[in-house]
C-alpha cells in the first residue's frame, strides 16, 4: 500500500539540502540490491514478525549494504556520547541541567532510532527520531534562554492538572474510580490551579534558531510516523507476486537510508548546539 509522497517527498528535500545522509549513486546501487535482498520471506516472520530470530541476519546484511551510512551515524554518535559522559554535571545551573537532560534524552531516542533502523524498521526507527528533534529543541531552547525553564517547571503542573481534570471527568462518567481515588484526584487538580502551559516545542524551536528543522523534519514525521495519518500507513501493506495484498511485518529497506540520514542530522545538530555546555571534546 503506497500513501500520498508528498510528506516523504517535502522531507526528502530537507535532507538532501542539508547535504546529511544522501546517498551517492554507487550508494542508490547498493540500496537497490540491498532491497532485493531484504525482500520480505513471508514463512521466516509470519509467525513473530519483527520477534523473528531471522531479523539478525537482516541486520548483518543491511549494515554490510549500508555501511557507509552507518558508519556516518556512529561516528557522530560515538563523538557526542564521550563528550556527555566526560561531562561535569555538578557545575551545572538547573537550567543546564535541564537541558542536558534533553539532550541526553535526544541522544537516546536517536540511538534507538539507529538500533531499529538497521533492523529494517524504519518507520518504528522514524517514531523516535522525531521525539529526539522535539528534545534537541527544548535542550537548545533552554541554552538561549534559560527564563525557559521556569515555563518548563510550571508546565508540568499544568499538564498534572489537566490529566487530573480529564480523568475525573472520565472515570466518573464510566464508573473506573473510586471515590477516595476521585478525592486525590482533586487535590491535584487544585494544586496546579494557578499554572500555565508550557512553552510549545514551535516556540523551542524558533527560540533556538531550529525552526527550519521543526517545519521540515518535525512537522513532516509527525504525519508520516508518529501520527494516526494515511502517510503512517505506508509501510504495512504490500502487493504480492499472486496480486494479492497482504501484511508486511518484518524487516524492510524502505526508508532506512532516509531514517539515517535524519538520525545523524539530529546527532550532528545537536552537538552544534550542546558544544558551549558538554566543553571541548576529548582528544
Amino acid at each position: 500500500m503506497q500513501a500520498t509522497g508528498g510528506t516523504r517527498v517535502q522531507l526528502q528535500l530537507f535532507v538532501q539540502a542539508r547535504a546529511s545522509g544522501q546517498a551517492t549513486s554507487d550508494q542508490q546501487n547498493q540500496l537497490g540490491k540491498a532491497d532485493s535482498a531484504m525482500t520480505l520471506r513471508r514463512d521466516d516472520f509470519a509467525a513473530k514478525g519483527f520477534l523473528s530470530p531471522e531479523i539478525e541476519t537482516e541486520r548483518n546484511l543491511l549494515r554490510e549494504k549500508l555501511a557507509e551510512s552507518i558508519a556516518a551515524v556512529e561516528a557522530a554518535s560515538d563523538r557526542v556520547t564521550a563528550r556527555s559522559f566526560a561531562a561535569d554535571v555538578s557545575q551545572f545551573t538547573e537550567h543546564e541541567i535541564l537541558a542536558f537532560s534533553f539532550w541526553l534524552r535526544c541522544l537516546g531516542a536517536c540511538q534507538g532510532g539507529m538500533l531499529l533502523a538497521e533492523r529494517g524498521m524504519a518507520s518504528e526507527a522514524l517514531v523516535l527520531v522525531r521525539s529526539g528533534f522535539e528534545f534537541l529543541f527544548f535542550g537548545a531552547a533552554l541554552l538561549v534562554e534559560p527564563r525557559i525553564f521556569a515555563s518548563l517547571a510550571n508546565g508540568h503542573d499544568f499538564e498534572r492538572r489537566k490529566q487530573a481534570r480529564d480523568m475525573i471527568r472520565a472515570g466518573s462518567e464510566a464508573g473506573h474510580l473510586t471515590e477516595e481515588q476521585i478525592a486525590l484526584l482533586r487535590e491535584v487538580e487544585e494544586e496546579g490551579a494557578s499554572t500555565k502551559a508550557p512553552i510549545s516545542a514551535f516556540d523551542a524551536a524558533e527560540t533556538s534558531g531550529l525552526g527550519f528543522l521543526y517545519a521540515s523534519a518535525y512537522r513532516g514525521l509527525s504525519m508520516m510516523a508518529s501520527h494516526a495519518t494515511i502517510a503512517g500507513t505506508d509501510s504495512v501493506l504490500e502487493t504480492q507476486p499472486d496480486g494479492t495484498i497482504k501484511a508486511v511485518f518484518g524487516p524492510s529497506m524502505s526508508n532506512v537510508q532516509f531514517a539515517l540520514g535524519l538520525i545523524q542530522r539530529c546527532l550532528e545538530t545537536a552537538e552544534a548546539h550542546f558544544a558551549p555546555l558538554l566543553g571541548a571534546p576529548a582528544h
